[in-house]
């Protein structure tokens, strides 16, 4: 949790630079440590992290206040218990309005805020992320038929039973863990790809599969009811196998002959 949190706020950060505002990392790293060791000494389990979503909030006009003004009403709610009675009084539907909205901003921001001859790497990017959505629909959706119950638990014959419906969850499953280390990575690597730096490609690719290999990525095991992250060493093998199958390949790219006329 801690490495996620941390990774999303390098991110954020990156984020907020890319829309005019380039805050500096160790300050903001070390607030959110601090805010967390803090959390924890009044009983909180969730760390803080940089708030997503810079360029939407600053497009709807908030600004430093909007946050002092989050933390106080947030504070309120939880001093008053009354954080039932406001889920009750606005529905969900109002809220999810304003993250969606903020969703479609960060998305246009991958586009417009690279250069255009790494839009395909953006593209590229997003994959992870709609897998691990994909999976969580599918397994929805099977619990709603009754599967992820004692009687019908989550187990690996469910994979051969959905594929011959043509569902091959394997994949959705293995993307959905660690999706987001997954996605900088993929997105990472298509951009050396795309400048023809194929040796830079490779030891994304390396690092990939060092990750599957520790269970970071791609590893997942069953829970009578859910797919979890798996964090055992050689869980995902088959993925690490392929990263650095991938790592060869591009290795050779170097040697690969380039087409002077060519946009980039």
């Amino acid at each position: 949790m801690g490495l996620f949190n941390l990774v999303g706020s390098l991110q954020n950060l990156d984020s907020a630079a890319a829309a005019g505002d380039d805050y500096p990392t160790v300050p903001s790293l070390l607030a959110n440590g601090v805010g967390t060791l803090l959390g924890a000494c009044f009983g909180n389990p969730f760390p803080t992290t940089v708030y997503i979503g810079h360029p939407g909030w600053k497009a709807l006009g908030a600004r430093i206040g909007y946050s002092v003004l989050n933390a106080l009403f947030f504070t309120v709610l939880g001093v008053c218990g009354a954080a039932a009675l406001v889920a009750a009084i606005i529905p969900i539907e109002a809220g999810m309005a304003i993250v969606l909205w903020i969703s479609i901003i960060m998305v246009s921001q991958s586009f417009t805020a690279t250069p255009r001859a790494h839009a395909p790497a953006v593209a590229i990017g997003l994959l992870p992320g709609i897998a691990a959505w994909g999976a969580l629909m599918l397994k929805s959706g099977l619990r709603a038929a009754g599967v992820g119950s004692p009687d019908r638990p989550f187990e690996v014959g469910l994979l051969a039973e959905l594929s011959q419906s043509g569902v091959f969850a394997h994949g959705a499953f293995a993307l959905e863990q660690g999706f987001l280390l997954t996605s900088m990575i993929w997105a990472a690597l298509t951009v050396e790809v795309i400048e023809r730096r194929f040796v830079r490609a490779a030891l994304w690719a390396i690092a990939a599969a060092a990750l599957s290999l520790v269970g970071l990525i791609h590893a997942y095991g069953w829970e009578p009811g859910d797919t979890v992250q798996r964090l055992v060493p050689g869980q995902a093998w088959e993925w690490a196998l392929g990263y650095a199958l991938l790592a060869a390949i591009l290795m050779l790219g170097r040697w690969l002959g380039s087409d002077p006329d060519a946009e980039h």
